[in-house]
């Protein structure tokens, strides 16, 4: 039971490191206008599939079927 949520934390850390570094990464000067709007979505998209794997790592966490053959 321990190794789970160990290794749940573990992950649920790496995640969020790499979700940082990807919400924090500078995105360069677009030439096209219709390009801005990546600066504008860049973190909402990266918090909603961080809070997301971390969500399916819950639910694969608690619901692990233990008698699986």
């Amino acid at each position: 039971m321990r190794r789970r949520w160990r290794s749940l934390v573990i992950r649920v850390v790496i995640a969020t490191l790499i979700a940082w570094i990807l919400a924090t990464v500078p995105i360069p000067v677009p030439r096209i206008p219709m390009q801005t709007w990546v600066v504008f979505v860049q973190v909402p998209i990266v918090a909603f599939v961080l809070i997301c794997y971390i969500g399916k790592l819950l639910v694969d966490t608690l619901f692990y079927d233990h008698h699986k053959s």
